[in-house]
């Protein structure tokens, strides 16, 4: 039999989200077609969520979870290993589902590709204060190469899983605090297929880029990362260093536009371990080379 929205469970890990948890769920129970289930796990908040949440005139629709705040791969974690229902709509406590027909075509796509693990669709992301950014990377098949440079999935909110397969490659890993997301995908399109809607039905509105806001911090989660997604595919020795320089770039360039030019060596030199010539042949090299002289990126770099 095909699936309906009702093999649906809509998952939504709140932490101090008492300002936008009403809105969110307003807008999954305007779905054309309902979800089966509506599981919200509150992760600790420390301001008014859990009242929020319990004065909610959706509060009897929804099945609520309490616990210590553990973090958002973990209240993930809690919500899928609890539900029966064959598929998870995965929504952050502060994103809007704008089009009510998300969940119906999304199963529609379901019920035509039956080696899918994983649907996700077009999202538009607000930069708070500055632009307005529609992200459309569009999938169709086996795209598990795709994830070892980048994540190519448009918006967490976005995603519609296939719940067995989640809990059978193991959820999320909570200790990767940074990328836990991509490996997650990456694992699912290992398994099976994925597949995009080429629609907007996400609504993001971000304060800034994980990346830009925790800065170098986030370095070592990264490292990490890549090497967690190599141990999931084949791949030669060039494409492996390939993959190595466009993950370790793109902390080299937020390094050059905060103008620190330590972070960046540093990357650097470890481009260097885990690609050889490939970074040497780059532009990075220049920007090397400038940083252990002058110790400084100015006047290249700008504000943006």
């Amino acid at each position: 039999m095909p699936y309906t929205t009702f093999d649906i469970a809509v998952v939504i890990p709140a932490y101090n989200c008492a300002a936008t948890i009403e809105n969110t769920l307003d807008l999954v129970f305007e779905q054309n077609s309902l979800p089966g289930e509506v599981i919200v796990v509150n992760d600790g908040s420390i301001d008014d969520t859990e009242n929020t949440i319990k004065q909610s005139k959706h509060f009897d629709k929804i099945r609520y979870i309490y616990q210590k705040n553990a973090g958002p791969a973990v209240a993930r974690n809690t919500a899928v290993m609890s539900t029966h229902k064959a598929w998870i709509a995965f929504l952050d406590a502060d994103d809007l589902w704008v089009d009510k027909k998300k969940l119906a075509e999304q199963i529609e796509l379901v019920n035509s590709n039956t080696l899918v693990t994983l649907v996700d669709s077009y999202a538009v992301i607000e930069w708070r204060g500055r632009n307005t950014e529609k992200v459309e990377n569009y999938k169709s098949g086996d795209v598990l190469s795709e994830f070892l440079k980048s994540n190519v999935i448009n918006a967490t909110s976005s995603v519609l899983a296939k719940t067995e397969t989640i809990k059978k490659v193991g959820g999320f890993n909570p200790a990767l605090r940074l990328g836990e997301d991509r490996l997650l995908w990456a694992k699912l399109a290992k398994e099976g297929e994925v597949y995009t809607l080429p629609k907007v039905t996400v609504r993001k509105i971000n304060e800034e880029g994980n990346l830009t806001s925790n800065g170098m911090r986030n370095y070592k989660y990264r490292l990490e990362l890549v090497t967690e997604l190599l141990t999931l595919d084949s791949v030669n020795k060039d494409d492996e260093k390939s993959i190595w320089l466009v993950n370790l770039g793109e902390f080299m360039d937020l390094a050059y536009r905060t103008n620190n030019p330590e972070g960046f060596l540093s990357v650097y030199n470890d481009a260097r371990k885990f690609t050889g010539g490939k970074v040497l042949k780059s532009k990075y090299t220049l920007l090397a080379l400038y940083a252990m002289i002058f110790r400084t990126f100015k006047p290249f770099v700008r504000k943006r």
